[in-house]
């Protein structure tokens, strides 16, 4: 469990300061924050149980179809499944991230060709299956089109203890064939135990939701932050935000949070692009890679700039008189399952805006 970064109290305060002298008072939006988080939660559903059945089929394919000379191997869940944080995809290819660790050390096999005969063993009909440089995809076909998809992690263990994941793809160069280090068990503890209490670690989820879902809204092409790197954001820079007698305030939370991202840009210089701005999130377990490093510099300025916009229409949600008028707001940010509710459902209706710099465990 991580302490709570400086750099997230400091915001808090900052907040705290530039607005305890306003109205008290602020539009009642947390019934909407939360109902729009049960509208994209990706959570114990019909959907997940899908995949689970399919997770299933996969693994026992693998098995099954392995040549007798490949060693046997355990699974197990890793990605938003298992850290609880979990999104509806808008263009309904619904994915999981499942961890295969074969019994055998790195240098039994070179990276490419295990995933080789891992695509050879789940390749059938219904199926298309392709070699990522991360993993191996198994995508499951519906009407001609991706209807779920399964992301296999190919994973040996090292002479020392530690889990090695299979990088390249069947076209690239030797170097680029790697096995690397990684901690994705590790990654997911730290994730999901970032806050002890119960109350501060469902608004952390909930809010991780919210960010994922404003990025496949703002995000139509390439060039997208991570999923991912938005999750570690969040564990290095979230700050719960409860008002005075208790209850969550999930748009003081998100705007405290995405003030903490943005602070965290900074300027940076090569040779092919000059100066630009850069934000890093760094994974908290082996191998500490910058989950943002491969963003060009056109795309992290479009980051910061779209996350500017959300924190502005944060601010002016917030501004806002009438919980209806900040439901408009944010929806133009969160897309069209953020609601706006009915005048009637609202009228007069404000709740207490305590600002709170919150502890994380």
């Amino acid at each position: 469990m991580h302490p709570l970064t400086f750099a997230g109290l400091v915001a808090g305060l900052v907040y705290w300061l530039l607005y305890k002298d306003k109205e008290s008072k602020m539009p009642a939006v947390q019934r909407q924050f939360e109902d729009f988080h049960s509208a994209i939660c990706f959570d114990e559903d019909d959907e997940k149980a899908t995949l689970r059945e399919k997770r299933g089929i996969i693994v026992k394919a693998l098995k099954d179809n392995l040549p007798d000379d490949v060693p046997s191997f355990v699974n197990f869940n890793q990605g938003s499944y298992s850290m609880h944080t979990g999104v509806v995809p808008l263009d309904g290819n619904f994915d999981i991230d499942v961890g295969i660790i074969f019994d055998c050390d790195q240098h039994k096999y070179g990276p490419v060709e295990l995933k080789k005969k891992v695509r050879d063993a789940v390749n059938s009909n219904f199926r298309t299956v392709e070699i990522r440089r991360p993993c191996v995809t198994v995508n499951y076909m519906s009407g001609g089109e991706i209807a779920y998809h399964v992301d296999l992690a190919i994973y040996t263990t090292g002479s020392d203890g530690k889990l090695y994941l299979a990088k390249g793809k069947e076209n690239s160069n030797e170097e680029h064939k790697i096995w690397e280090v990684s901690d994705p068990k590790g990654l997911t503890k730290e994730v999901c135990s970032a806050f002890d209490d119960a109350e501060k670690l469902a608004q952390y989820r909930r809010c991780i939701r919210y960010l994922k879902r404003w990025r496949q809204v703002q995000f139509k092409n390439s060039g997208a932050p991570l999923s991912i790197a938005l999750t570690v954001a969040a564990y290095h820079w979230f700050t719960p935000n409860f008002s005075t007698s208790g209850k969550p305030v999930d748009l003081l939370a998100m705007f405290g949070w995405v003030n903490s991202v943005l602070e965290q840009f900074s300027n940076d210089y090569n040779q092919d692009d000059g100066f630009h701005v850069r934000v890093k999130v760094a994974l908290p377990v082996e191998p500490y890679t910058d989950l943002m490093a491969k963003r060009t510099a056109a795309q992290m300025k479009t980051f910061k700039e779209k996350l500017e916009a959300l924190r502005d229409a944060l601010q002016e949600a917030y501004d806002e008189e009438l919980p209806e008028d900040a439901c408009k707001v944010l929806k133009k940010q969160f897309g069209d399952d953020f609601k706006v509710p009915e005048k009637s459902e609202t009228a007069k209706a404000v709740s207490p805006a305590a600002i709170s710099t919150g502890n994380s465990a």
